[in-house]
């Protein structure tokens, strides 16, 4: 039996520490710019006292940290399947804001593996959860992913 069990946990090899240059970036490229995000007089003026990263972006950069390098892709690769579609992502729920300078990781966790109807596919299911530098977890998610066995 291969590696990929519910339960299995999937490393995450790299961490990530978020400036201001990162949080315009970002705002910048997703068109995200809510005020508390983009305006630092108002965002002074919220409980975050500060300008805070976007859920949106939040989850881009976590789900950026367990895909870094092809870590899934390495993960699946060694008990013979490949990537063939990202389906989609349930139960998502930010937990605690982002501020600048907060370093997140990833800690993935297999969910299932499952046949389809289609007997070349299957569908992984992995829960990633991201945390801060003071393990705080700052979102959680279950992605689903179509993958194929190799010949």
């Amino acid at each position: 039996m291969g590696k990929i069990e519910a339960g299995t946990k999937i490393l995450c090899r790299v961490n990530r520490t978020l400036d201001k240059g990162d949080f315009s970036i970002l705002h910048q490229l997703n068109w995200f710019n809510m005020s508390v995000h983009s305006n630092s007089e108002y965002a002074g003026g919220t409980w975050f006292k500060e300008r805070s990263l976007a859920g949106p972006i939040i989850f881009t950069v976590a789900d950026g940290l367990i895909h870094n390098a092809d870590n899934i892709a390495e993960f699946l690769a060694g008990d013979g399947y490949e990537i063939y579609a990202y389906i989609g992502v349930n139960n998502m729920k930010i937990t605690s804001p982002v501020m600048f300078g907060d370093t997140l990781r990833a800690e993935a966790e297999v969910v299932e593996l499952r046949p389809t109807k289609n007997p070349e596919r299957f569908l992984f299911v992995y829960k990633n959860r991201a945390c801060n530098q003071r393990d705080q977890q700052v979102i959680e998610y279950q992605t689903t992913m179509m993958v194929t066995k190799k010949e």
